[in-house]
């Protein structure tokens, strides 16, 4: 192709370059800030082009790279291996469209979530040229990406363990050949943020000078807030599980005969459906002011007694939509009460809530199988994570003989069935 001609399909050629015969093509491209020369390759008895950027605008290293590859592939096709590989692009794009369906679950969400992420860096990559280094190239850019310039050792085990799904998938699929290797990664098991007894009074006590504001909209969400932190604090679900609550997810159940009936929500998580039992049956108090706030917000001259709609949301905005996040709010709650930070120094975040959950319970001598099922999570990873937490093995647990509320009991949740 000819100096300043074009290629609709890459854009105006500035420079080119041939050797050996036609078989690489060396091109500069336009619409590349730095000038950096192209290549594309023809081996011979093969179909198709192997295109690949040298990375240099030097000349001389860019036919030497050229060259090199020209080699490379020669040999893979004289011992009968695939020269034209395949673009990690269109794999992410078909994976997403596979798994799309069952994004209602918190664990395809994350995965799709992930795919969104890493596809601007990964788009034009060849699943050849996967390795340990490429790998860790992803993970640094993510970092740089995120919003507090850093990820836990948690959530990058996850995005591995995602990876490794993605990557299961496309062997399945005949993108690749063999599973990648993933590089090493730090064995220790970080310890969890979350508020031990003292700074967790000091938040709770904060929380009713918080709500005390004279702005309508900022006074409603501050209320919203309140009592999702308490009710995420006594019952450990997880803020993708909070999100997605329907008053329909809330009933009432007696643990034993001695014991107040209590409330069990019905979530959906990483694991699928789960009943979590409240740690607490003050749980029952933060949600009845959110109902009757929903009441109040819904409440006209035309409709002087609305009900609530059970398939409505229990966390939402005024007009009953999802609330995305609640993280600002949060930080904002965080910094009036001066406990950004746990003892370790490490940020505290929504998810220290659920933490804070894990630590309390085991603290109290629930056990750990029965924390774990309630938690939807596993005994290791309550090993892994809290193995700081003394365990006193009390006899009360989370859940005991499970009996129905007997006929003619009043219920205490008689508002939310009204």
């Amino acid at each position: 192709m000819p100096k300043g001609s074009t290629d609709s399909a890459k854009g105006t050629i500035t420079a080119s370059k041939t050797f050996r015969e036609g078989a690489i093509y060396l091109y500069q491209r336009a619409d590349f800030k730095k000038p950096t020369w192209l290549c594309r390759i023809k081996v011979p008895n093969t179909k198709g082009y192997v295109n690949r950027s040298t990375g240099t605008g030097d000349e001389h290293q860019a036919f030497k790279f050229a060259d090199d590859l020209y080699n490379q592939l020669l040999v893979k096709s004289l011992t009968g291996e695939t020269v034209v590989g395949k673009r990690i692009g269109p794999a992410i794009d078909a994976y997403v469209r596979r798994i799309d369906p069952d994004k209602e679950r918190l664990s395809i969400r994350y995965k799709i979530l992930l795919m969104n992420r890493i596809k601007p860096h990964w788009a034009t990559k060849m699943f050849e040229d996967l390795s340990p280094a490429m790998i860790s190239k992803l993970v640094d850019k993510l970092i740089e990406n995120a919003r507090e310039g850093r990820l836990s050792p948690n959530t990058i085990k996850r995005i591995y363990s995602d990876l490794k799904h993605f990557f299961q998938w496309c062997l399945d699929e005949g993108y690749l050949d063999r599973m990648p290797r993933f590089p090493r990664t730090n064995g220790e098991a970080a310890r969890r943020p979350h508020f031990d007894p003292r700074d967790w009074s000091r938040l709770t006590r904060n929380l009713q000078e918080f709500v005390k504001i004279e702005n309508k909209a900022v006074k409603r969400d501050r209320m919203m807030l309140r009592d999702y932190v308490l009710i995420l604090a006594n019952t450990g679900i997880r803020v993708g599980e909070a999100r997605t609550l329907k008053w329909r997810d809330i009933r009432e159940v007696a643990v034993s005969d001695d014991v107040p009936a209590n409330i069990v929500l019905t979530v959906s998580g990483k694991t699928g459906k789960r009943e979590v039992v409240s740690a607490s049956t003050d749980i029952k108090k933060y949600l009845k002011r959110i109902y009757d706030l929903r009441i109040e917000e819904l409440t006209t001259e035309e409709n002087p007694k609305p009900k609530l709609d059970p398939e409505s949301l229990v966390f939402c905005h005024k007009d009953g939509s999802e609330i995305g996040s609640f993280k600002k709010s949060f930080a904002a709650l965080l910094k009036s009460a001066k406990v950004e930070r746990d003892t370790h120094g490490q940020v505290r975040t929504l998810y220290s809530l659920r933490h804070t959950y894990a630590t309390f319970r085991l603290q109290n001598g629930v056990h750990q199988f029965t924390l774990a099922k309630n938690m939807g999570t596993s005994v290791a990873m309550l090993e892994q994570y809290y193995g700081h937490t003394s365990n006193i093995a009390s006899a009360d647990e989370l859940t005991k003989r499970v009996r129905k509320t007997k006929a003619g009991t009043k219920s205490t949740l008689s508002w939310l069935e009204d």
